[in-house]
């Protein structure tokens, strides 16, 4: 197949990609700290104080990906003021009910490919779990409108899902199955995909899972995010790699 057919067909499939990613979301019934806990663990429980303490008493903060608020409360709570940004309905009807009493926090519906917030606008950018779902040749673009959301010396905190873990094995365990699902879709499914990208499928038979139905993920590598934060202009104060997920907060370096 050509090379244009294929990205004629990736166009396509990244305009269906919302079909793969919503579904979960919008069938929840329950809070995620219901599930998981407030924070996935302590590693990200200690990004989140790390990322408080750079903060001012009045900073602005994005929440990007803010779900059903499991942290939106939290970060109100040591900001001025707080903007909430979700694509799915159903998870800022839930947040805005948990948040309820917080007059500072305003909910926006919207996706993350399409943000219209001001320029230096922003002291923090608060974005966990949301990556996973940021096709690879979406990254950059979506980093670099970050970086111009950011005022000066403004601090990021993102959440990457990857096949790495700190142990050796398990990271070739990750990797492995993350080769054969992209092989699967690509090669034998016939999809469109790049590098990372997968689906898979997901079953209501366990207390995470709010729905059946094939999911959209992608997976990256320390490296590759790192080089890329980088790139677009972010100075990585501190990175921990821990259970399938790159923690990182960094901080902006000037628009000039």
């Amino acid at each position: 197949m050509d090379r244009k057919s294929f990205y004629t067909r990736r166009e396509e499939f990244l305009n269906e990609l919302n079909d793969f990613i919503l579904p979960p979301y919008e069938t929840a019934d329950k809070y995620e700290e219901e599930i998981v806990g407030e924070f996935e663990n302590e590693v990200e429980e200690s990004f989140f104080k790390e990322f408080i303490d750079y903060l001012s008493e009045n900073a602005f903060v994005l929440d990007l990906a803010c779900g059903d608020g499991r942290y939106t409360l939290r970060l109100s709570q040591n900001a001025e003021k707080v903007v909430a940004v979700d694509i799915s309905p159903k998870q800022l009807k839930m947040a805005k009910e948990k948040c309820k009493n917080r007059s500072n926090i305003t909910f926006i519906n919207a996706s993350m490919f399409n943000l219209s917030l001001p320029r230096d606008y922003f002291d923090g950018i608060w974005f966990s779990q949301g990556f996973e779902y940021v096709p690879p040749d979406k990254r950059e673009q979506l980093i670099e409108t970050l970086h111009m959301m950011l005022k000066n010396n403004g601090v990021l905190y993102m959440s990457v899902e990857t096949w790495m873990y700190p142990e050796f094995i398990n990271s070739l365990k990750e990797l492995l199955r993350d080769v054969k699902l992209f092989f699967c879709w690509r090669f034998i499914r016939n999809k469109p995909l790049l590098w990372g990208e997968f689906l898979y499928y997901l079953s209501p038979e366990t207390a995470e899972v709010r729905c059946r139905g094939w999911h959209y993920h992608v997976h990256t590598d320390k490296w590759t995010i790192h080089k890329l934060l980088q790139k677009v202009g972010f100075k990585i104060l501190r990175s921990k790699l821990c259970e399938g997920y790159i923690y990182i907060i960094c901080r902006m370096r000037s628009h000039e």
